[in-house]
């Protein structure tokens, strides 16, 4: 009877641990979870998925909102990873948020990290009929590995154009370039002299020229002083001259005036009226004579020495009846 009693005391005890386990095994496993507190969605990658595994976090801005629920190649395009994510439904996932794959470290490890977007964009409507697609963006080693490629590409075109650059014939071209201009800098430190002297030569023209220029002035104010000795010489000489034409004029007037009256009274005694006009007569023809004379002595004056007019002051004669 003794031994009956401890073989169920037993078995009620292993009965009770097996429950005990399977309970533990169901919270440790989140079975306890509520389905409905989470969303799917979808992401596809076009790069190595190489450190990532189910049950992953999935990281909103570095939080911890979810886990990847399933890995598999996209079987609508090979390029393709396609990944489920089960996110929760308070995430605020928007139409401009992106998801890219990260790495914990230097591990190995990674995660997907969803970032935000702007937060005046609309949401994602996702359901599990038509679970919503998130855009991807690459990760920091896709954008490292286009660069380096990029880079590298680049410094080999460099290395090429300089293999042809550098070339034994371009060295010999640019070694006799840098020969040349040795010789030449030489040559020139030979006519260093010359070019000094050249430049003071130069100074000393530019000083020649200033003064040439100041001379140039004065001459202009000099014949601008003479052009007006010529106008006044002209008026003083020319003036008597037509003064005592102007006189001669007056008396012929005056005389052919007299001898119209004359004739007009009837006075026909032409002995008389020729004796008194004969007088005046002489006279006038007289005075045309000096006049004649003065133009002409006036005209070769002109002709022998231009430049009295301009430069040689003399006393003028007086004319007839002055």
């Amino acid at each position: 009877m003794e031994s009956k009693v401890n073989y169920t005391l037993v078995g009620a005890f292993v009965l009770l641990m097996s429950s005990l386990l399977i309970v533990f095994a169901f919270w440790l496993g989140k079975y306890n979870d509520n389905a409905n507190a989470y969303c799917n969605y979808k992401v596809y990658l076009t790069e190595s998925a190489a450190g990532l595994a189910p049950e992953a976090a999935v990281k909103f801005n570095g939080v911890d909102v979810g886990k990847v629920a399933s890995i598999r190649i996209n079987p609508k395009n090979s390029e393709e990873i396609e990944l489920t994510l089960k996110v929760k439904k308070e995430t605020p996932i928007r139409t401009d948020s992106t998801a890219m794959l990260q790495f914990f470290g230097i591990t190995g490890l990674a995660f997907i990290e969803i970032k935000g977007g702007s937060r005046m964009s609309p949401l994602i409507i996702t359901s599990d009929d038509t679970i919503a697609v998130i855009p991807t963006a690459p990760s920091l080693i896709k954008r490292l590995d286009e660069t380096l490629s990029s880079v590298i590409t680049k410094l080999s075109g460099t290395l090429d154009h300089t293999n042809a650059v550098m070339s034994p014939q371009n060295i010999k071209n640019f070694s006799d370039t840098l020969g040349n201009l040795k010789i030449l800098t030489q040559r020139i430190n030979s006519y260093q002299d010359e070019i000094d002297l050249l430049l003071k030569n130069s100074l000393q023209t530019g000083q020649h020229i200033d003064q040439a220029m100041i001379k140039v002035g004065d001459s202009a104010n000099t014949v601008k002083g003479s052009m007006e000795t010529f106008k006044i010489t002209m008026s003083e000489r020319l003036s008597p001259t037509m003064k005592s034409w102007e006189a001669t004029s007056k008396k012929t007037n005056a005389l052919l005036e007299k001898i119209d009256t004359s004739i007009n009274r009837g006075d026909y005694d032409l002995q008389t009226i020729t004796a008194n006009s004969t007088v005046e007569l002489n006279e006038l023809l007289a005075q045309s004579r000096v006049l004649q004379n003065e133009m002409e002595l006036t005209l070769k004056s002109l002709r022998e020495s231009p430049s009295d007019l301009l430069f040689k002051q003399s006393k003028l004669n007086p004319g007839p009846g002055e």
